[in-house]
């Protein structure tokens, strides 16, 4: 089954073809904050190299969220927007699902995380078994205390390294030292700690298929102008994107 797998939902920009666990081919652009401009040509260069039209994918896979709320709505609505007219399958992959699956650690509680500021993350925790990736803390909006509680609480039961993928955890050295002391963990380096659209495609194989019409970002946090709103008006939120509590 040929996927077409693509990532905006961070400054990196991610393009990929694969074929069961097979990378037929990836595309990645560092550090771009224009994913509306280079992300259809980047997708016409993958199948022209590869002498595929659209209508030859089988289905269409995204990162869902989370991640940039603009950066979201870019790849979500493309992958939307393939599927309906080409009638084809679409699945939402977990951004923080696509960082573990670069980790190729069977001993590791693998916390994929993306730094939200003052001491917040974007982060769930996951690790590797036979029948693949399983979530074990759930992808959310932490404090960095309640995060790595949660962690240690993984790390214990299973008594596995922890393993941090993602945003670099450097500014945050002191905490760690101070509270995961006496455990084994490390912050991988690299070009793992970018999403890849290929591991966003190895996901979607067995993910479920969604009806594009209600496919939505999966944001995990509200922006301040909703915030502000609602804070306003009083009105509920809408519907339109899922979230978790605020931290």
């Amino acid at each position: 089954m040929k996927v077409l797998s693509i990532t905006t939902a961070t400054n990196h920009l991610s393009v990929a073809l694969t074929d069961g666990q097979k990378v037929i081919a990836e595309k990645n652009e560092e550090d771009q904050r224009n994913h509306s401009e280079h992300l259809d040509p980047m997708i016409t260069e993958i199948l022209k190299e590869n002498n595929l039209k659209l209508a030859d994918i089988d289905r269409f896979a995204v990162a869902q969220g989370p991640g940039s709320y603009t950066g979201l709505r870019i790849g979500v609505t493309t992958a939307k927007m393939f599927s309906s007219i080409l009638q084809k399958d679409l699945v939402g992959i977990s951004t923080l699902a696509a960082l573990a699956k670069g980790i190729e650690q069977s001993q590791a509680v693998i916390v994929a995380e993306i730094d939200a500021r003052n001491n917040n993350f974007f982060a769930g925790a996951y690790v590797q078994d036979e029948t693949g990736l399983k979530n074990v803390v759930p992808d959310g909006h932490y404090h960095l205390d309640e995060l790595l509680k949660l962690v240690k609480e993984q790390a214990e039961h299973t008594q596995k390294q922890i393993v941090f993928v993602g945003s670099e955890m450097e500014a945050y050295n002191e905490q760690l030292k101070q509270q995961v002391a006496g455990f084994n963990y490390q912050q991988v380096t690299g070009d793992v700690n970018q999403v890849h659209a290929k591991n966003i495609g190895f996901l979607a194989e067995n993910a479920p298929v969604i009806d594009p019409d209600k496919m939505v970002p999966k944001y995990l946090r509200r922006t301040q102008a909703e915030l502000d709103w609602h804070k306003k008006t009083g009105k509920a939120y809408g519907s339109d994107s899922d979230y978790v509590e605020e931290v």
